[in-house]
């Protein structure tokens, strides 16, 4: 029936997810049930987790109701009994369901063990709030169903189901993701027997130190650990711990290893063992939560970095980095075309060296406004020297750079050699002031030199001089000969008077 309802994909998935729920929850209830109490170590509920997690909204009650059955049948026939079967088999898979649904609720991006985020959004919710809320459920069941102490039922329940989620849930998770399984696919031989080499290691020195009661050598498999972690990635890291819990659950359990010299039972040993996987867990994932947060970051640098160079040594304008002190950290080739510098003459020396003398101010203020922008662009334009000693006019574009902590390290700016626009803008500033037929200031340039005396006049000084001359009845001559006779007029350049004193026109006047 479920055939024909759902997808085959589902089906399958389905399926193999209970199988394997059933399989680990049996064998981890009738291997930690030491006392007749609740296991010291739960996993099938890192299974469902991460099952649940991977998954789609649609596809988890076909899951929930699989393994609810799976791990009633369980209960009924190595835990409690049939009547505590169900209730247990609800509150591990609400257990499942809260913790799934806070990891989907916090919206965490990263993949398992991808960055510090990740992690402490893992932890907080599979590892503590919810065996915290389905401890106070199975602690009651087992208090009902076998007169149980509520405390400690709690304490083991909590312990064993965080462990068991901290450990396995990152594993379980990075198998279910196709990423992960294509990634493993695409292994090359050498990176492969790399890690078989590693989980080798890993798997020795565990028997070696669990298999022996005479020393205290619990610190020895830390080191193989921790060095998986930082050769192998994240999936070798998760399966190190992995090995670790398992070598370390079973050994102790049969009375051998470094914990078996402690004084008290067999449950107070693994109560102690799973404080100390606890601490492995925690200090292992978060160094491959590290290490694959910086790996991410390298490769995207590198990326990065490709594109920049590409970027950089095509463009006709000039890439360049400067650090707060303004001193060139990097600068693109193209300053050798526009410059005539090359740039290992120019890296280490400080920009403001090539900027002309009066404009030197100018551009260290808009260089510490770079720096406190907070990440603005800043333009500006001012007047460099190039290698022959020749002044050009450039525009930059400046924005600063920040580290991680938000503090500036720096600024990265582009520059365009401007210098055709400013003999254009000249021109036309020229052409707006001057009158196109005599060559001569315009009304607007005679204004703006008005205003300019006005506003510099000595105020000691009382006097002053504005001359207007004009053309008496310049009307007839355009009547009479044309206007191209006018404008020769107008254009014609009298010659300065060397001899007697001529008389000033009446039409002149002086204000």
């Amino acid at each position: 029936m479920a055939s024909k309802t759902l997808p085959e994909n589902v089906v399958k998935s389905v399926v193999a997810t209970s199988a394997g729920y059933f399989v680990v929850a049996a064998a981890t209830v009738s291997t930690t049930r030491f006392d007749g109490g609740v296991a010291f170590l739960w996993v099938a509920t890192a299974l469902l987790i991460a099952r649940l997690a991977t998954l789609r909204r649609s596809a988890w009650p076909a899951h929930l109701l699989s393994c609810g059955m799976a791990g009633a049948a369980v209960t009924a026939l190595f835990g409690f009994g049939v009547e505590a079967a169900v209730p247990l088999a609800i509150i591990n898979l609400c257990e499942a369901v809260i913790a799934a649904t806070l990891l989907r609720h916090i919206r965490i991006p990263e993949r398992p063990l991808e960055s510090m985020r990740w992690l402490g959004g893992f932890v907080l919710t599979t590892g503590i709030v919810a065996p915290v809320v389905s401890g106070v459920g199975g602690a009651s069941i087992a208090a009902i169903a076998i007169n149980a102490d509520f405390g400690t039922s709690f304490a083991r329940w909590f312990a064993g189901h965080s462990l068991g989620a901290l450990t396995f849930t990152p594993v379980f998770m990075l198998f279910f993701r196709d990423d992960v399984r294509a990634r493993i696919r695409s292994t090359t031989r050498k990176r492969a027997a790399e890690t078989a080499i590693l989980l080798l290691l890993v798997l020795g020195t565990s028997v070696a130190v669990f298999d022996q009661d005479s020393m205290p050598l619990l610190f020895l498999p830390l080191l193989p650990v921790i060095f998986a972690a930082f050769r192998g990635g994240r999936l070798t890291a998760a399966l190190s711990v992995v090995l670790l819990t398992v070598v370390g659950c079973t050994l102790t359990m049969r009375g051998s290893g470094p914990v078996s010299l402690m004084h008290g039972t067999i449950g107070d040993h693994m109560q102690f063992l799973q404080f100390y996987l606890a601490a492995t867990v925690l200090t292992v994932l978060p160094i491959s939560a590290d290490l694959a947060r910086r790996s991410n970051l390298i490769r995207k640098l590198r990326d990065s970095e490709a594109r920049y160079r590409m970027l950089a040594d095509n463009s006709t304008d000039i890439i360049l980095n400067l650090d707060v002190d303004g001193r060139v950290r990097f600068v693109s080739p193209s300053i050798t075309q526009l410059s005539g510098f090359e740039p290992s003459d120019l890296v280490g020396r400080n920009a403001t060296l090539l900027v002309v003398p009066e404009d030197r101010a100018s551009a260290a203020r808009s260089h510490m406004m770079t720096l406190r922008g907070g990440g603005a662009m800043v333009s500006f334009e001012y007047r460099a020297l190039t290698a022959s000693g020749v002044e050009r006019w450039f525009e930059t574009h400046s924005r600063a750079v920040r580290d991680d902590a938000g503090v500036v390290e720096g600024v990265v700016s582009v520059l365009r050699d401007i210098s055709d626009r400013k003999v254009m803008e000249t021109q036309l500033f020229h052409a707006a002031l001057t009158d196109p037929l005599t060559q001569l200031p315009n009304r607007r340039a005679f204004e703006l030199e008005l205003d300019r005396l006005v506003e510099h006049v000595d105020p000691q000084r009382s006097f002053g001089c504005v001359a207007m001359f004009d053309f008496d009845h310049f009307k007839q001559v355009n009547d009479n000969h044309g206007h191209e006779a006018g404008d020769r007029a107008r254009r014609r350049r009298r010659k300065p008077y060397r001899g007697r004193r001529v008389r000033r026109p009446p039409s002149t006047r002086f204000a």
